[in-house]
Formats: structure tokens, C-alpha cells, sequence
């Protein structure tokens, strides 16, 4: 898992660097729905990276064999540090998010009459849409009297056009990214861009057909808003947000019209990152074996010994056939031949699907082999022949079938 949130980080940080450029100096230029729909350049970015794949067959090297002891040398555990700081820090961010639904799925008061699926909640200063499934639109309590019924018709507005368009879960999808890849302080940065695009274009969706007066009355609004809002909710965009404010009145007054040559622009640039993503996902077909760094154990971990075999002064082997993953791990274990049969096959399984090796690179990218085998002789003790031949049977190399 850790492995796979490294190897996004490059194509990840790429598109988010283009994206927070376009938000902070293209918008006018390109249109805030337009600005807030590229925004989907994120999601493909990581589909196309990750697109499911043949395995690629292995490079022969020499067959593997490992002599397992009566005694074998202590496993040791490996602490991931990276793996408990990434869930430690994902945890973190869940459990903010939830401490907040929560609080404010207690504080929803009653109905608001006037307009429908509307409630008062008494932990909120600035209107904001709530919930996944059936959002509701949560007003402060003060609503009815900060605000001229006119703007309290174009607030609504907003949040319904933010609930038409399912920000809900787009907002939802961005927090997932976030969650996966808190690590990363371009993540952040671009959540703030994101979230500064999506009122934009939901403010000039609301204004597109309104008069001059409406205009003038909604941006009276936000800077009301802006005036009497708190700290924003968790993850909840509130309508009045102060980090976008300047934004968004300049918008109200300067509505962009998009220029369609920097709209192009925007379009080729994401999509060459986003192809580039699949491209480099892609096997090579043609393969230089005397390139390629093949697969070396990094850690071996011994059989344990099963006792049975012991009380019975029994001796085996086990031929394990595996592949090594992208990240170096074992995967798709089986047994291709075992003598006696069931008897040193548990123990075999277990203690490869612990090793881990140096994995295969090509093209600058890591490649998954596939069709290796191993093969576990358990001795209760080395023969006359076997002390002289013990140190080189534990030189284990790889070979393909």
C-alpha cells in the first residue's frame, strides 16, 4: 500500500500544480464551469496510472533453493514506519471529518418554513449544504434577519444549485484523495483551489440570467456573510467563505468569457499529463534481459519447523511457485510439488509469503514478474556432503518457468 501512494505522487503533484495555475491566474480566462470541471483531470489521472495490467514473464536466472533447519533464524518484524505514520495520519483526517458531522448532525434545529428542506442549526454563522444522501440546507440562526428576503432567495439558490450538480460528492471524492494522500501538502493546497472554483462557478451559475440589481444584492451578501462567519466547518464549503471572497466579487463584477485558445491549451496540457499516466503504465514489449535489474531477496524469512515432522524424525521439501510484485512482495503462491505430500506445505507458504525482494526495473518503472519458483528442502541435519555445499545452496537466485 505505502509503495503504491509513493508511486502516485509524481503524475499526482504534476496535474495538481497545473490545476491550482489554472485556478489562480486562468479562471477569467477560461470560465469558472469550465475552470471547476478540469478539476476531473485528478480522478482520471489516478484511473489511468492504475489500469489493471497482463504480468510480464520473468528474466531465467538459476533455480531457488533455501535449506530450512531445525533451528532456523529468528524472524524479525519489520516496522513500516512510513505505512503506521501514513494510517496514523489517515485516521487523524477521518476522525476530524467525523467529530464534525457529527457536531453538526446535533445541532440541526427545526424546519425553516419559508423554503423547503431548509433547517436552522445553531453550531453554524454561514449558510452551507449538508449530508450525502438527502443534503439539507443548514441557515444560521439569524438568517431570516441579516438578510433581505431577496438574499435570502439567492443564497438558497446557491446551495440548491450546489445540491443539482452533486458537489456533495465531488467534495466527497476530494476528500478521499486527501485521505490517502495527506502526506502531501500539494494535496491541501489544491483542496483550497478546488473547493475556491467550485463557488465560482456555482456563483455564476446562480447570477447567469440575473439582473444588475440581484448582483449587486448578492455580493452585499457575501461580504455580510463574510463579516459574521467563523472558521469554516471541517470539510463543509460555507457560502461564506472569507478566503474566497475577493474572488468571487471580482468575478460578480467582471464575469470571464472563455477564451478558447486558452481553454484548448488547458484541455492538451491535462490530457498529455493524463495520457503520459497510462502511457508509463504500459508494458514494454520488446525486453533487453542484459538491461534489466532482476529480482534480488532483500528478506528471507526461515520455515518454522513443523513439530510433527520433528516427533516423527521426518525430512521434506516443498517447490513453491510465486510472483513478485511491483513493490517487491510475494504474491499468487502455490505449491507445484511437495515430498511427503501436506506436511512442510503450511509452513513453506507462510514463510515466503513474508519475503520480499528488490524488484525488477525497467524503463525507470517497476515490474511485476511472474511464474518463479522456489524450492525448501527441510533438513533435520546436514549430511557429509551437505556441510561442504550448505553456503552455497543459501545463495538464492531466480528462475522462470
Amino acid at each position: 500500500m505505502t509503495d503504491w501512494l509513493v508511486q502516485q505522487q509524481a503524475l499526482l503533484s504534476v496535474t495538481l500544480i497545473v490545476l491550482m495555475v489554472l485556478e489562480h491566474i486562468g479562471t477569467p480566462k477560461l470560465g469558472a464551469r469550465l475552470a471547476y470541471v478540469l478539476w476531473l483531470a485528478v480522478p482520471l489521472t489516478l484511473l489511468a496510472g492504475n489500469l489493471p495490467l497482463p504480468d510480464m514473464p520473468a528474466v531465467s536466472g538459476t533455480f531457488s533453493r533455501y535449506v530450512v533447519g531445525v533451528t532456523p533464524q529468528a524472524s524479525v518484524t519489520q516496522l513500516n514506519l512510513f505505512g503506521t505514520i501514513w494510517g496514523l495520519g489517515a485516521v487523524s483526517v477521518l476522525s476530524f471529518v467525523a467529530v464534525h458531522y457529527v457536531r453538526l448532525a446535533r445541532a440541526v434545529g427545526v424546519s425553516q418554513g419559508d423554503h423547503r428542506a431548509t433547517y436552522y442549526c445553531k453550531a453554524i454563522s454561514s449558510p452551507l449544504l449538508f449530508g450525502f444522501v438527502q443534503p439539507k440546507i443548514l441557515l444560521p440562526e439569524n438568517f431570516s434577519t441579516q438578510y433581505s428576503p431577496r438574499q435570502q432567495q439567492l443564497i438558497i439558490e446557491h446551495e440548491r444549485v450546489h445540491a443539482r450538480r452533486f458537489d456533495r460528492l465531488w467534495n466527497f471524492l476530494a476528500l478521499c484523495v486527501a485521505t490517502l494522500f495527506w502526506f502531501n501538502p500539494l494535496v491541501w493546497l489544491a483542496l483550497r483551489s478546488f473547493r475556491i472554483n467550485q463557488e465560482l462557478a456555482c456563483d455564476q451559475q446562480v447570477l447567469a440570467t440575473k439582473p444588475d440589481a440581484d448582483k449587486l444584492l448578492y455580493a452585499k451578501a457575501l461580504v455580510q456573510c463574510a463579516e459574521h462567519s467563523s472558521a469554516p466547518v471541517g470539510f463543509y464549503p460555507t457560502f461564506g467563505e472569507k478566503s474566497t471572497m475577493l474572488k468571487r466579487l471580482n468575478l460578480i463584477k467582471r464575469p470571464g468569457v472563455t477564451n478558447k485558445a486558452v481553454a484548448f491549451a488547458s484541455l492538451l496540457i491535462l490530457g498529455t499529463v493524463t495520457a503520459s499516466a497510462a502511457l508509463a503504465n504500459l508494458p514494454t514489449q520488446h525486453i533487453d534481459a542484459a538491461k534489466i535489474n532482476k529480482a534480488a531477496p532483500v528478506k528471507r524469512v526461515s520455515p518454522v519447523y513443523p513439530d510433527g515432522a520433528l516427533t516423527r524424525n521426518q525430512e521434506g521439501s516443498v517447490v513453491l511457485q510465486f510472483d513478485i510484485t511491483e513493490s517487491g512482495h510475494t504474491d499468487n503462491i502455490h505449491i507445484v510439488k511437495s515430498h511427503p505430500a501436506g506436511v512442510f506445505d503450511s509452513s513453506a507458504e507462510e514463510a515466503l509469503s513474508q519475503w520480499q525482494y528488490k524488484p525488477r526495473i525497467q524503463g525507470g518503472q517497476p515490474q511485476r514478474q511472474s511464474g518463479l519458483l522456489v524450492q525448501l528442502d527441510f533438513k533435520l541435519g546436514p549430511d557429509d556432503e551437505e556441510k561442504d555445499t550448505q553456503s552455497k545452496l543459501e545463495k538464492i537466485s531466480v528462475y522462470s518457468q
